[in-house]
């Protein structure tokens, strides 16, 4: 990627398929962003970037890859594959770009400290990185491979259905009040048809929403 090219995309300003971050100081901070584009359709991460899309760019950019190639290696499960470029600004600062595809060993979860035994898995929402629910994770994970789940469709299913006849969408607690059904069998209802591409989740940081695939 040139430095025009760069400045093409930096341009456009973060969203869901950009982050900025100003330094690789804290990695640990960037780790979600990173999981997240993996969780999602990919993005691309410029380092030495402000929010706003200023170019400030580092002084030492191979310390910021040495971090967080550290960080990564050390705090994302399973491992993230990903490409990057020092891409020169003037005689002194560079930026550093990674670009990362949509992953194949979904979901990737985030290790805030290297000790811990439990990571959090993340998606992008806009220009946010969230965190991915139990029903999100199923469904990232299902949905690697290509194959319809078998399920039946039963009365919770058509009550389920009913529902969204007469609504825009649906969540696992809505479920659980018009079904009369507990919260584990309304996630699972919703992760069988979600599969099936009967129902297409919105990712949302209060609760998933699930529509009729269009």
């Amino acid at each position: 990627m040139t430095l025009k090219e760069a400045q093409q995309l930096i341009a456009q300003g973060e969203g869901h398929q950009i982050e900025f971050k100003l330094k690789a100081k804290h990695p640990d901070r960037i780790i979600r962003e990173i999981v997240a584009f993996s969780n999602s359709k990919g993005g691309h991460l410029f380092i030495g970037v402000d929010d706003d899309g200023s170019i400030i760019g580092l002084k030492d950019a191979e310390e910021a890859l040495y971090v967080m190639e550290k960080a990564m290696q050390e705090l994302c499960r399973p491992q993230i594959e990903y490409e990057y470029q020092i891409i020169p600004i003037d005689g002194k600062r560079a930026i550093v770009h990674y670009q990362f595809e949509s992953g194949k060993k979904k979901p990737y979860f985030a290790f805030l400290k290297p000790f811990h035994k439990r990571g959090r898995s993340f998606v992008r929402l806009e220009d946010r990185s969230i965190q991915a629910s139990r029903e999100l994770r199923q469904i990232l994970k299902f949905s690697l491979k290509g194959t319809a789940t078998p399920f039946e469709y039963g009365e919770k299913e058509k009550i389920l259905l009913n529902y969204l006849g007469n609504h825009e969408e649906i969540t696992v607690n809505t479920l659980c009040t018009v079904g009369n059904i507990d919260k584990q069998l309304a996630s699972q209802t919703l992760i069988k048809l979600t599969v099936n591409n009967v129902l297409k989740v919105i990712p949302d940081e209060k609760e998933d929403r699930f529509i009729f695939v269009a």
